[in-house]
């Protein structure tokens, strides 16, 4: 027998407002471990490829280890406003670059403060695609000019699956704390200063941060769907441009 239909409705209602919330992040209230818990079993249903499954996540909630989170936070901000400041010219001045960066800037300030901060990390470190397609052109050498081995190259394939094993179940975490009435984001902010993170965390050597996770209840609930270009308007059918 056939499963039931999803509600669409309410589907569509989770997928559509499901938004990037740093300005609405509730810092006061706890957020219980169980539904964290909850959330990543159904996190790490997504996709992955070969069946990898090599993603961990490192839930922090420790008050201290989220301050000296939050001042790696913090530094990498100043150079990051700095430097998208210098190259948005004229559009750091248009309303919708402003509200972006006001939202931005709300969590730099807020970080410390959130109940939990989910760091999903990939076992391994990221390819380097032109490391790998100079190696396997090496190893086929010898081949005759025409071998179809010189027309492979797979090291955007491998870049392109390391990331792409994590960030559907990033989503669906997402996903998942949305429909228990928490709202996250996702951030990079931390990521220049990496190694320093990983040394306040016992991150290993060979393990990958991707981002982090802000996890906190919603000021408010009402949530709508963002102004997007028209899907139709960037999509083409059997090939470019048609």
């Amino acid at each position: 027998m056939n499963s039931a239909p999803f509600d669409l409705a309410e589907t569509d209602r989770l997928l559509s407002t499901t938004r990037s919330v740093r300005r609405r992040l509730d810092l006061d209230t706890p957020v219980p471990r169980e539904l964290i818990e909850e959330s990543l079993r159904l996190a790490v249903q997504a996709p992955t490829a070969d069946n990898a499954q090599n993603w961990r996540w490192l839930v922090i909630t420790d008050p201290e280890t989220k301050e000296s989170l939050a001042e790696l936070f913090r530094r990498a901000w100043r150079f990051h406003k700095a430097e998208i400041s210098t190259k948005s010219g004229r559009r750091r001045n248009s309303p919708q670059a402003r509200r972006n960066e006001e939202s931005a800037a709300a969590l730099p300030a807020a970080v410390a403060r959130v109940p939990a901060l989910i760091l999903p990390c990939v076992v391994g470190r990221p390819p380097d695609a032109a490391t790998i397609d100079a190696e396997w052109e090496r190893l086929n050498a010898h081949k005759p000019a025409d071998d179809p081995a010189h027309q492979v190259r797979l090291g955007q394939l491998r870049a392109s699956t390391f990331y792409g094993s994590i960030f559907p179940a990033i989503w669906s975490l997402q996903l998942a704390l949305r429909s228990r009435g928490l709202g996250s984001t996702i951030t990079c902010m931390h990521l220049p200063f990496a190694r320093q993170a990983a040394e306040l965390l016992g991150i290993p050597s060979g393990v990958t941060q991707v981002c982090m996770v802000p996890v906190a209840y919603t000021l408010g609930t009402n949530f709508r769907p963002a102004e997007r270009i028209d899907a139709g308007q960037r999509t083409f059918w059997e090939g470019w441009g048609k």
